[in-house]
C-alpha cells in the first residue's frame, strides 16, 4: 500500500476512533466468548471423559430390602455377564445441618480419586469431598466428631457417580456446603457401629437391557430403587450441560459477529460515499483499483485482525478459570488443565476474520469499478436514488418537520433494519434474565407451596399394610415405561407412577380437585417431554410383570420437578400386582419417628430452603445478562447514532444557520428512530418468549425439570423501559457530537 493511503487510513481512523472502537468491541465479544466457552466445554468434557473411563464410572446402581450376598453377586455376574461390585454407605449428620455421605472404599466399580493427601486405610480415616472441606474449614489431619465417633480426614476424594452432588435425585442444585461425600474402609462401620445400609453398583459395556436381571433381583429381594446411569442427574447433569453448552455457545458471540459485520459494512460503505470524489480523484491521477481496493480493505483488516486476535488471546486465557469453576462445580477433579483444540481457533479466529474481510471486499470493490469521471460527480447526482414510498401522498403532506423525519427513515431502510435487530438482540438478553430469575421463584412457589402441600414424603424399604394416622396420606410410589401417546410409540421414558387417594389434603393437582379416578395426571415435565396435553391416552408398561395400564390425560399439575404421573391407588397397585390395600410411602406434616422399616424421609422444607439459598448465583448470574444486554445494546445504538449524526453533518450545520436549537435538530434528525427502537423491542417478546420456550424443552429432557418461563406485564414493561432508558444513554453520547458540529466543517466538507 502506497506511504500516502496508509497515512491516510491512519487519520481516518484516529478521527473516528469511536466508530471503529465499537466495531472492534463487538468484535472481541463475539470471538472471546466462542473461544472462551468452547475451549472451557473442551476441557470439561475430556475431564468428565477421562474420569469416568479411568475410574469405571458405574452403569446403574440398586438398592434392596435385604443384603445381598456376596456368591449371590457372583452368581448374576457369571449369567449376564455383568460386574457388580457391593458398596456399604451411611450418613452422617454434621453440626446438625450438613450430611456427610459416608462410602465404603470400592475396588472395581466407582473407583475414588485422592487429589490431596492419601486414602484412609485404618478403620476412622476418611477422604472427603473437596468441596465440603472447603466450604466448612476442613483441613488435612482434622480429627472430627460426629454422632460420637471420631474420624481424621487423611485426604480428599472426588467419586465418578457423585459428580453432581446432590443429596436426592430429586433434588435440583447442588449444595457442597451442606453435602458432602467421603469414603473410609470397610472396618470404619465396624468400629463405629453405624446402620450403614448396602448398595449394589453396576457395570457393563454398551447398552443392555435389564429387564431381566431386575426380575431376578426382585425375585430374591424387593428392589427398593434401580438408577440407571441414564437417568442418574449426579452423572448426567454435566454431561446434559455441556451439550447444552456445546449447542448454544455459537448462538451467542454469532449473533455479536453478525451485527460486528454489519457494523464494518456500514462504516465501509459510509467512508466510501463521503470519499467518492477523492476516489476518482486518485484513479484520474493513476493509482491503480487494486491499490486503492488494499488501501479500503485495510480498514477491515484492521478491526478483523485487533477484534480477533484480542478475543483470541483472552478468550483463551479465561477458558482456564471458567473450566476450574466448572469443575468446582460439578465436582471434577481437574485431570487436565487446558485441552487445545486447534477447531476453535480456525472457528474463532480465521472465520470470523475471513468473514469480515469478504463482505467488506464485496462492498469496496463495487464503487472502484466505476469510471473515474463518474466517482467526481456527487452520489446524489450519479445515483438519483429515492424511495418508492416518497412518492406516496402521505409524504407529501404536513409540516416540514414531518416530512423531513418521514424521508429520513426511508432513505435509511438498512440503517433501521440493523436498529431493529440490535434491539432485540439486546430485549431477548434482557427478558430472558428476568424469565430465568422469575420462573425460579415460581417454580417453588407452584410446585412445593400451592401444590405439593405435606411436610415430609416418608419412604419404607418395603410394601405396607397397616393403617396409617389421621395425619398421615399413603402411596404407591413406582416406575413404569410410557409406551405409547395416543398412536404414537414412545421410547426410554420412564416417569414415576404415583397410586393416590383423590382425597389427599396434600396434594392439590387440579383446580377442580385430584380426579385421578377419572384419568392420569401429569406433570409439566413430562408433559413437555411426551408432547401431550389433556385428552391424550397414555400406555404404561410394568417390566416386573408385562402388564399394561392405558388411560386418558385429565390434566397437567403445576409440577414443574420430576415426571410423575398420578392415578388412583387401587388401579397402581393391581398394575403392579401388589395388594389393594398396599402402600411404599406415605405424605404427613408430622416429623416421622426413628423407624428400621423407614428407608428414607424427604422434607419439602429443607428442599424448599436449600433451593433458595442456592439459587443465588444463578439471579447474580440473571443480573449479568441483563447487564451485558444493556452493554451490547448502549455500543450498538450509539454506534448507529454517531454515524448518522456523521452523516448528516452538512444538514445540522444549515439547520443551525436556519435558527434550529440543538434540541430540535436532534429531535429531527436522532429521535426519528425513536418508533424504531420501540418496534424492535416490540418484535423481541414473541421471539424472545419462544427461544426461552425452545430452551426450556432441550432443558427438561436430559435434567427431569421445567422451569414455568413466562413474560408477564411488568417483565414487559420493565424490560422497555430498560431499552429505552439503554437508547437515550446512546442518544447522550451523540448529541454531544451534534453540537459539536459548526458550518465551516459542514461546508468544507461538501466541498471536497
Amino acid at each position: 500500500m502506497d506511504m500516502k493511503l496508509r497515512k491516510a487510513m491512519y487519520r481516518n481512523i484516529k478521527a473516528r476512533k469511536f466508530q471503529f472502537g465499537g466495531a472492534i468491541c463487538l468484535l472481541f465479544l463475539s470471538v472471546m466468548l466462542y473461544v472462551a466457552l468452547s475451549m472451557a466445554i473442551t476441557t470439561l468434557e475430556e475431564r468428565n471423559e477421562q474420569f469416568k473411563e479411568a475410574y469405571n464410572q458405574e452403569s446403574f446402581h440398586f438398592q434392596t430390602a435385604d443384603t445381598l450376598s456376596a456368591d449371590q453377586l457372583r452368581e448374576w455376574e457369571k449369567r449376564y455377564d455383568l460386574e457388580l461390585e457391593s458398596r456399604r454407605y451411611h450418613d452422617l449428620n454434621v453440626d446438625g445441618d450438613k450430611t456427610l455421605r459416608l462410602f465404603s472404599v470400592t475396588d472395581t466399580i466407582n473407583q475414588p480419586y485422592f487429589s490431596k493427601g492419601s486414602a484412609p486405610e485404618s478403620a476412622g480415616e476418611i477422604a472427603i469431598s473437596s468441596g465440603f472441606a472447603d466450604q466448612n474449614g476442613f483441613e488435612l489431619g482434622d480429627s472430627l466428631t460426629i454422632e460420637g465417633h471420631t474420624y481424621t480426614i487423611s485426604g480428599t476424594v472426588y467419586l465418578p457417580d457423585y459428580v453432581y452432588m446432590l443429596e436426592q435425585e430429586t433434588d435440583l442444585i447442588s449444595q457442597t456446603g451442606s453435602f458432602g461425600i467421603a469414603v473410609t474402609p470397610d472396618a470404619t462401620f465396624q468400629h463405629t457401629g453405624g446402620d450403614a445400609s448396602q448398595q449394589v453398583l453396576g457395570h457393563y459395556p454398551g447398552t443392555r437391557d435389564l429387564a431381566s436381571f431386575k426380575s431376578d433381583v426382585n425375585a430374591v429381594s424387593a428392589i427398593l430403587k434401580f438408577l440407571e446411569q441414564a437417568d442418574n442427574p449426579r452423572i448426567q447433569y454435566v454431561e446434559s450441560e455441556i451439550k447444552g453448552a456445546q449447542s448454544t455457545m455459537t448462538a451467542l458471540p454469532l449473533f455479536i459477529l453478525v451485527l460486528s459485520i454489519i457494523m464494518v459494512l456500514m462504516l465501509m460503505k459510509r467512508r466510501i460515499q463521503m470519499q467518492r470524489t477523492e476516489i476518482g480523484t486518485l484513479m484520474a491521477l493513476g493509482f491503480r483499483r487494486g491499490e486503492l481496493f488494499r488501501h479500503y480493505l485495510g480498514y477491515a483488516w484492521f478491526v478483523g485482525l485487533s477484534g480477533a486476535g484480542l478475543g483470541l488471546g483472552v478468550g483463551a486465557s479465561l477458558s482456564i478459570p471458567i473450566t476450574n469453576m466448572y469443575g468446582e462445580f460439578f465436582n471434577l477433579p481437574r485431570i487436565s488443565s487446558f485441552d487445545w483444540d486447534p477447531l476453535v481457533v480456525i472457528l474463532g479466529f480465521i472465520v470470523p476474520l475471513g468473514l469480515m474481510i469478504g463482505a467488506s471486499a464485496i462492498i469496496i470493490w463495487k464503487p472502484l469499478r466505476e469510471q473515474p469521471l463518474d466517482l467526481l460527480r456527487p452520489a446524489e447526482i450519479s445515483t438519483a436514488k429515492t424511495s418508492w414510498l416518497e412518492a406516496l401522498p402521505f409524504f407529501k403532506h404536513g409540516s416540514f418537520r414531518r416530512r423531513f423525519r418521514l424521508r429520513l427513515l426511508v432513505r435509511s431502510k438498512g440503517r433501521s433494519g440493523f436498529i431493529i435487530l440490535g434491539v432485540m438482540f439486546s430485549s431477548i438478553l434482557l427478558l430472558f434474565g428476568l424469565m430465568t430469575s422469575n420462573a425460579m421463584d415460581s417454580l417453588v412457589d407452584r410446585t412445593y407451596k400451592k401444590t405439593q402441600t405435606y411436610d415430609y414424603a416418608v419412604h419404607y424399604r418395603g410394601l405396607q399394610n397397616d393403617s396409617t394416622s389421621h395425619s398421615q396420606s399413603p402411596y404407591t410410589l413406582a416406575e413404569a415405561s410410557v409406551t405409547r401417546v395416543n398412536d404414537r410409540a414412545v421410547e426410554d421414558i420412564e416417569p414415576d407412577l404415583y397410586g393416590i387417594e383423590a382425597e389427599t389434603p396434600y396434594l392439590h393437582l387440579l383446580p377442580q380437585g385430584n380426579q385421578v379416578g377419572n384419568g392420569f395426571i401429569i406433570s409439566a415435565p413430562l408433559a413437555a417431554m411426551l408432547g401431550s396435553d389433556e385428552g391424550d391416552e397414555l400406555t404404561l408398561t410394568n417390566a416386573q410383570n408385562n402388564e399394561k395400564l392405558t388411560a386418558n390425560v385429565i390434566g397437567v399439575a403445576d409440577i414443574f420437578i420430576g415426571e410423575h404421573i398420578y392415578y388412583n391407588r387401587n388401579s397402581v397397585n393391581e398394575f403392579l400386582g401388589y395388594p389393594s390395600d398396599g402402600y411404599t410411602a406415605a405424605w404427613q406434616d408430622t416429623q416421622p419417628r426413628d423407624d428400621e422399616a423407614v428407608y428414607q424421609v424427604k422434607s419439602s422444607e429443607e428442599i424448599i430452603a436449600g433451593f433458595e439459598s442456592a439459587s443465588g448465583p444463578t439471579r447474580y448470574a440473571t443480573i449479568g445478562v441483563a447487564a451485558f444486554a444493556v452493554f451490547i445494546g448502549v455500543i450498538v445504538l450509539s454506534l448507529l447514532t454517531n454515524l448518522i449524526v456523521e452523516e448528516h453533518s452538512a444538514s445540522i450545520s444549515l439547520f443551525k444557520v436556519m435558527g434550529f436549537h440543538n434540541q430540535e435538530i436532534a429531535r429531527l434528525v436522532l429521535h426519528v428512530y425513536t418508533p424504531i427502537v420501540i418496534i424492535g423491542y416490540c418484535l423481541s417478546l414473541p421471539v424472545a418468549g419462544w427461544i426461552v420456550n425452545q430452551i426450556m424443552k432441550l432443558l427438561v429432557e436430559e435434567t427431569g425439570f421445567l422451569l414455568p418461563t413466562q413474560i408477564t406485564w411488568w417483565m414487559a414493561g420493565g424490560g422497555g423501559v430498560m431499552i429505552l432508558i439503554t437508547y437515550g444513554c446512546s442518544l447522550a453520547f451523540s448529541k454531544r457530537k451534534l453540537n459539536q458540529v459548526s458550518l465551516q466543517e459542514a461546508l468544507n466538507s461538501r466541498q471536497d
